[in-house]
């Protein structure tokens, strides 16, 4: 039987991977309170309420273990015959977690035949490596937000406001959320009521834990219960200010089939589901500034006036003075409306299985703001949509009971597998246009007349059938046909651009300026708008009016995960076994949709834009008398690419091949489609890309195949392909063993994780070079064979000569990303190498023009990613020094794959650096995982009863983080992308104070004293250093985030009821009863920034620093939240219970400093207007006073400040 068992587990562990959401246990000991000895055979009963869930027994060590339990709150009863029952009410049982309880039982009497008790938490808990926060204390808590809630724990860091929190000085990106074992992406958060508890692991990370150098937050959601319940919310601050939160609320769950003999559930579910609205969800603590409404008006039918010189026009928005602006606390048009769903079924399906069916679904959808819009441009504030889902299918089945066979090997013993599946679907947007790309920059109708223009030559008749075939012909020939006049009639699509151009017009007819609409050129020369443009910004400040969203983009991530785990007991030893499987697939598309009418006009007739001077064509009048003109057809050229050319002429009718002159601006947007052009067309290469994507296709279609990329450098005979690039599809795997164990009175958890990442894409063989190149050990089948190489250079290292074509002599050699010079020296700077032979050479298999090709030699410039195998053990023990104190510490060891926003292999990169366009930060696709050593040891202290303190103090190690890296002399040509770079150190201590429930109060404080340094913030922080061509330096400087100093207090004060009420009585009333105010309470030392030696404009780049990078700190911030609340429980009829709350976020209003402009360190100023540089450039405006209020106004960044105070007024209603 034992070897049954082990053989399936092992299956089990092989064929599947762990879920991390895991049910828990409730394990001790009975004893006979009088004489201490064990009672074997007990029986002990798990109840919810009154309904059976689970029974054990004890063996003969009267020792029993009951496994496994969901967790939850339960009721105890511990029986044995000549005994009193002993109940124990209120047991909390925690997800993965075993949950001792001991009996110490009663000898039966005529006095005592029955004990009840009330259980409390364990102030000292051993095993504890984490903070758990019930469902309960979330109910009373001011937040619904999950990452609010988390940043109440010890060493989490969460800037005011913001929604991302920092874990022990560890990059935001490393922190993993679950949600009932399912890996979160996109939105972790879900519906409070539907949350049974939230596990925050900070420090001493289970091995079942892996992909994470951060933070584990796992939650774990309510599961159907043995009776009916649910409850109705409404939460509101419309009565008390203009955001408009509005949140509905609606839980429901119980037995849907009961076993028809024993009463029992056999099939249940829960739904849980909320639905929000916000007219302003991030209020401002500062006056929000618009133009009033007439005003606007008026900016919309008239954008433009007249320039006094007579030549163009100017902005009627650069006159905008503080009297034509209006004030309000709410910002227009950025209301978004978001639901939330989460539930689950289960289905008992015998006496030890269970099938467990749930998901969760988020929608977000609505108005982006945007600081630049919402002066003028508010009612233009893009519309976005996003949607998150998933689902997983759970089996559960334990084997046997422990009292079965005492004398089992193994005991204890059950299994979980999980598939989920998670889907996040993304789409930007204009909310008129949404996916009529050729509206977004459409302004009008452009019709041009062009006359011929002529020049006094000769030239000689080629047509036989010419009169003066062969002869030379003096007269005027046609040079050049030129733009006469451009009739303009406005578009509907965007009316607002469209009155720029009208204006332009407008001022021409009336001769206001000198300016004529002769051609496209003349009009936007003049100030007009032509198709595709885009209004200039108002001072670079703020957005004019009318400029809309300029592109659209979608993005569609799925992920597929299966995991499995086995825990069981052997001996004295609790283990388990798991391992898990992870493939995701990530795809993205975006167009530049305003920068398509530039495209057309830059594609459309390119083939015929020069004239046919080998066939002059005569003018003759009707007599046959030559008029002295030469005129010439246009030239065709089959060579030049005309995928889109051809396209719309066979649209319209034409010959494709023909030689009509076609204005572009003078169609309707219904004329074209985005499959008129070729992929090439819109990749733009070598310049800037009209559209980006992978996983769809060039025309944003969802690839059903996984291209190769050979597929994607091929060409036809044109030159033409469709540069398919599939799915970034990394795959991701993982086992582990952990073993919880006790040696004499030392409590061990070791286990040992084992990560697999692949990156599952094609990388570059060689970073610095695209092409096939010759390296040391190649050397002897090549021209330079013999030639003397240095000691100490690999034959791994590549080689650089003088002349490509013709090598005569090596100047230098590289290995890795150590260049070294042709005498064997380690050279720090590779343009010294460069130049020694007139610009970088890499000694090329195949140095010919032809041959330096991608589509040549794609199969040798990559390779298959290596997959990255990595080991973690994880120790962590605990011991007691006394009854009521213990000391703890732990050893981890944490690897994390690469951000996927970094690592992807994205092949245009390589067509564009072929064409030596290398763009901005490129992705890196041969990135190797982040790794982190997490050190910690600890004491804790029982104080009295009721009261506890923990002290610790912890170091955390972490490398080869994401950073900006220069590839120096690569070929054909220096870029920047990501690399390992980084390397950070975090050293803190934290202190704890719990006081469980005494009298009214429970309360918990911690504070935090760390210190984190590194070498970059993110993985960008370093992008700056890398462009300006030095070596990739780094430095250990103070972390972005590292703030020095955390204090959290959570207290909350209740009243009970019935017999419990000790609050006051007016009138024979408990006013009180069941009613309290729970109290957060956060304070944070400043973050650090880098101070400038000089004031600058808001849109002038930074002046040198002056101290150190990250030198400078900001204040303190302070804020206090509440939730007061008053509860009615009814003990007859359809409602069990009526609660009136009141939720206030930011209580006293306190304005926190979120950021401050370098130069003053003052969040309100920054120098720059009364500094002579200021002052000087306010003489060149186009008027001085409204440039200096339209600057205040700008100055005055309510992002740097936090959130203001926000009441809100909920009730809520149990069933």
């Amino acid at each position: 039987m034992v070897k049954r068992i082990l053989t399936l587990i092992m299956v089990f562990a092989v064929a599947f991977s762990y879920g991390q959401t895991r049910p828990g246990s409730i394990k001790g000991t009975v004893k006979d309170k009088r004489t201490g000895e064990v009672i074997p055979f007990a029986t002990v009963i798990v109840k919810d309420k009154d309904v059976v869930i689970a029974t054990g027994t004890t063996d003969f060590d009267g020792k029993y273990n009951i496994n496994p339990v969901n967790a939850g709150v339960y009721n105890l009863t511990c029986n044995f015959i000549g005994y009193a029952d002993f109940n124990l009410n209120g047991v909390t049982v925690y997800s993965g977690k075993p949950k001792v309880v001991n009996f110490n039982m009663t000898v039966e009497s005529t006095m005592i035949q029955e004990v009840t008790v009330t259980a409390q938490e364990e102030l000292i808990e051993t095993g504890k490596t984490s903070e758990i926060v019930s469902s309960e204390e979330i109910k009373n808590l001011p937040y619904r937000n999950l990452s609010q809630i988390v940043g109440t724990t010890a060493g989490v860091f969460q800037q005011d406001g913001s929604g991302s929190f920092n874990v022990r000085g560890s990059r935001s990106s490393t922190n993993v959320v679950f949600i009932d074992g399912v890996k979160v992406r996109g939105d972790v958060n879900l519906p409070r009521d539907a949350i049974l508890q939230t596990e925050v692991i900070t420090g001493g990370v289970p091995a079942q834990y892996g992909d994470v150098t951060g933070g584990v937050i796992s939650t774990t959601t309510k599961g159907p219960a043995p009776y009916y319940f649910g409850s109705s919310e409404i939460l509101t601050s419309s009565v008390f200010d203009p955001y408009h939160y509005n949140l509905g609320a609606l839980t429901l769950g119980g037995p849907i089939i009961r076993n028809k003999k024993t009463g029992q559930p056999i099939v249940g579910f829960l739904l849980a589901s909320e639905f929000q609205y916000n007219r302003d969800g991030s209020p401002r603590s500062l006056t929000t500034w618009k133009v009033n409404d007439d005003k606007l008006a008026e900016l919309q039918a008239n954008p433009l006036v007249p320039a006094s010189s007579g030549f163009g026009v100017l902005n009627a928005a650069d006159f905008l003075t503080q009297s034509d602006l209006s004030s309000q606390n709410y910002r227009e048009n950025v209301a978004r409306t978001a639901v939330r769903v989460s539930g689950n079924l289960k289905f008992v399906t015998s006496e030890k299985t269970t099938l467990t069916i749930g998901g969760r679904y988020n929608m977000n959808q609505g108005r982006n703001g945007s600081r630049f819009n919402e002066l003028m441009n508010y009612a233009n504030n893009s519309e976005s949509f996003a949607q998150d889902w998933s689902t997983y299918v759970r089996f559960q089945q334990r084997f046997g009971n422990p009292s079965d066979s005492s004398n089992s090997l193994i005991r204890n013993a059950f299994y979980t597998i999980q598939m989920d599946f998670t889907r996040n679907q993304r789409l930007t947007q204009d909310a008129r246009h949404k996916d009529n790309l050729f509206a977004y920059g459409h302004i009008g109708t452009f019709k041009t007349q062009y006359r011929p223009l002529y020049t006094l030559g000769s030239d000689t008749i080629t047509d036989p059938n010419d009169p003066n075939y062969g002869k030379v012909m003096d007269a005027y020939t046609l040079a050049v046909f030129q733009s006469a006049n451009v009739d303009y009639t406005p578009g509907e699509n965007n009316p607002i651009l469209a009155n720029y151009t009208s204006n332009f017009y407008d001022f021409v007819d009336q001769n206001l300026i000198f300016n004529r609409a002769r051609s496209l050129e003349d009009i936007r020369a003049g100030g007009g708008l032509l198709n595709g443009d885009q209004p200039s910004s108002v001072y670079g400040l703020w957005g004019n009016v009318g400029a809309n969203q300029a592109s659209y983009g979608k993005s569609l991530n799925d992920q597929f995960r299966i995991t499995a785990s086995s825990t069981f007991d052997i001996k004295d030893h609790s283990l388990i076994v798991g391992v898990e499987y992870e493939q995701r697939f990530d795809r993205s598309y975006s167009v530049g949709a305003t920068g398509l009418w530039t495209l057309m006009r830059l594609l459309q007739n390119d083939a015929i834009r020069e004239l046919d001077l080998n066939n002059p064509i005569a003018s003759y009048d009707n007599n046959g008398v030559f008029q002295d003109t030469l005129n010439y057809p246009r030239l065709f050229d089959a060579d030049k690419p005309r995928t889109f050319d051809r396209n719309l002429r066979e649209t319209l009718g034409l010959d494709p091949n023909g030689t009509d002159w076609l204005d572009i601006d003078s169609y309707d947007p219904s004329t074209f489609s985005l499959d008129m052009f070729s992929a090439n067309e819109l990749l733009n290469i070598g310049s800037s890309q009209y559209i980006g994507y992978y996983g769809f296709d060039y025309l944003g279609n969802r690839l059903t195949t996984r291209p190769s990329l050979t597929d994607f450098f091929a060409t036809d005979a044109q030159g033409n392909s469709p540069r398919l690039i599939g799915a970034f599809e990394p795959i991701y795997m993982a086992g582990y063993i952990q073993d919880q164990f006790t040696y004499e009175d030392l409590f061990f958890n070791i286990g040992v994780r084992v990560d697999r990442f692949d990156a599952n894409q094609p990388v570059l063989a060689d970073p610095y070079v695209l092409y096939p190149a010759y390296s040391v050990g190649d050397l002897g089948a090549t021209t330079l064979a013999g030639y003397d190489v240095p000691e100490g250079i690999s034959d791994d290292a590549v080689v650089y000569v003088d002349d490509q074509e013709n090598p005569s002599a090596i100047v230098g050699y590289r290995e890795g990303t150590t260049w070294y010079t042709a005498n064997g020296e380690v050279e720090a700077n590779p343009k010294n190498i460069a130049d020694l032979s007139g610009g970088i050479k890499p000694f090329l298999k195949n140095p010919g023009i032809e041959d330096q090709k991608l589509a040549v030699t794609a199969n040798e410039s990559f390779k298959d990613y290596t997959p990255q195998v990595t080991v973690s053990p994880r120790i962590s023990f605990q011991f007691p020094i006394s009854d009521e104190a213990e000391f703890f510490a732990h050893y981890d060891i944490m690897v994390q794959r690469p951000d996927p926003g970094v690592n992807r292999m994205n092949p245009i990169t390589f067509l564009q650096l072929e064409n030596g366009n290398n763009g901005g930060l490129l992705s890196n696709p041969d990135l190797k995982p982040q790794r982190t050593t997490d050190y910690e040891i600890g004491f804790r202290q029982k104080l009295n009863d009721n009261s506890a303190l923990k002290l610790s103090a912890f170091y955390r190690e972490m490398r080869d983080m994401m950073q900006s890296f220069s590839f120096t002399e690569a070929y054909p040509v220096t870029y920047i992308a990501f690399g390992n770079l980084d390397f950070g150190t975090v050293k803190g201590y934290t202190i704890q104070y719990d006081l469980r429930r005494t009298g009214n109060v429970r309360l918990n404080a911690n504070y935090t004293l760390q210190f984190a340094d590194g070498t970059g913030s993110s993985s960008t922080s370093g992008a700056n250093i890398a462009r300006s061509g030095q070596p990739n330096l780094r430095y250990i400087l103070p972390l972005s985030y590292d703030s020095r100093h955390q204090v959290v207090m959570n207290m909350d004060y209740r009243y009970g009821g019935g017999p419990a009420y000790n609050g006051p009585v007016w009138f024979g009333k408990r006013v009180l009863e069941n009613a309290g105010l729970n109290l957060v309470v956060n304070a944070n030392s400043g973050t650090p920034y880098t101070r400038r030696v000089l004031a600058y404009g808001l849109t002038d780049a930074q002046t040198p620093m002056t101290g150190n990078i990250n030198g400078s700190r900001l204040p303190w911030s302070f804020r206090v939240d509440a939730t007061a609340n008053k509860v009615w429980n009814f003990n007859e009829g359809p409602l069990s219970n009526f609660e009136i709350y009141v939720q206030m976020l930011n209580v006293l209003n306190t304005q926190n400093v979120l950021g401050v402009y370098p130069y003053t360190g003052s969040p309100s100023d920054d120098g720059y207007l009364s500094s002579p540089q200021g002052q000087n450039a306010i003489q060149f405006q186009a008027s001085a006073q409204s440039f200096a209020d339209l600057y205040n106004i700008s100055l005055a960044n309510p992002g740097l400040f936090s959130l203001p105070r926000r009441i809100r007024l909920g009730l809520r209603i149990g069933l």
